[in-house]
């Protein structure tokens, strides 16, 4: 990284995710009922808080790191400028990285993983010791990458039109009813059919080591930094006589899908982020001019 961006990195905002431990502590009211449930869950009740343990320590690793740094829960964020930090810092997994990055798109996004011993972390590339490491060495042992997003532009059958969050790892596209098949009429250049599967997953090189490696058993992962994405249908109901031709393609410009279910899109696996898709819905997915830029190591 080049000095005058090393310079620019005075300001850093980082953004916690409250632990399993916290969270069901919370929702369970006393420890004697959370470690009653616990104990029925496999007697899991050690390793949620030796769990919580370490991402407490990651906490405070990080507040040694950056002793002028502002330390949030992302409950927040909606009330702060983000504008106003140079770095924004997701401390959690995946799908907090996915959270934060969303409430981020202008600033510089780094990932910490809170604990790794139990989290992989696929779209994350620092431990808090990595971290401490790149401040001592004024970012010199960095790179910026950037990373596609996807927009996502839906028209409802009264007239109504939104624009979702952008998506940056995975977007679902499913039946509300779990049980029950999903079906649309999805377009792609110049090929159109209907099709009838348990969902479609639409994935960047962010997602491409997630959920879609898992329905196809076998590496189908690329590059972050790769400006497309791709689209892939899960467990498509296949007929002898017939062979669909948009069962797993790349999308370098955009594609369309229109509902015939009652259905929802889910934005990177967030609860927060799901939109109706009804009968008669248009969504229109299309690779984003603008790019998330995301501080990552640099290897080599």
């Amino acid at each position: 990284m080049s000095a005058e961006k090393r310079k620019k990195i005075e300001s850093v905002l980082v953004v916690i995710k409250r632990t399993k431990y916290e969270l069901d502590l919370e929702s369970y009211g006393s420890l004697d009922e959370f470690k009653r449930v616990a104990e029925i869950q496999n007697d899991s009740f050690s390793r949620i808080y030796n769990s919580h343990l370490r991402q407490i320590q990651s906490r405070e690793e990080l507040k040694l790191t950056f002793p002028n740094g502002k330390f949030i829960f992302r409950e927040e964020l909606e009330n702060i400028n983000i504008a106003d930090y140079d770095l924004v810092i997701a401390l959690g997994g995946d799908n907090h990285f996915t959270y934060v990055a969303h409430h981020a798109l202008d600033n510089l996004v780094l990932g910490c993983n809170s604990d790794p011993e139990t989290s992989v972390g696929a779209l994350l590339s620092f431990h808090t010791s990595d971290i401490s490491k790149a401040v001592s060495l004024n970012w010199e042992n960095i790179i910026i990458e950037e990373w596609p997003r996807i927009n996502v532009r839906i028209e409802y059958p009264n007239g109504q039109a939104i624009e979702t969050f952008q998506g940056i790892s995975e977007i679902s596209i499913r039946n509300n009813s779990p049980d029950l098949t999903s079906r649309f009429l999805i377009s792609h250049e110049q090929v159109s059919e209907e099709q009838k599967c348990s969902g479609l997953l639409v994935y960047t090189g962010a997602g491409s080591t997630g959920w879609v490696m898992s329905c196809e058993n076998k590496d189908v992962s690329f590059d972050k930094q790769e400006p497309y994405f791709k689209v892939y249908c899960r467990e498509l109901r296949k007929k002898e006589s017939f062979r669909y031709k948009l069962d797993h393609f790349t999308v370098r410009n955009s594609f369309r899908l229109i509902s015939e279910m009652r259905g929802g899109i889910s934005i990177d696996s967030l609860a927060e982020r799901i939109y109706d898709f009804p009968p008669g819905a248009k969504a229109d997915f299309s690779v984003s001019p603008e790019r998330l830029r995301v501080v990552v190591q640099k290897h080599g």
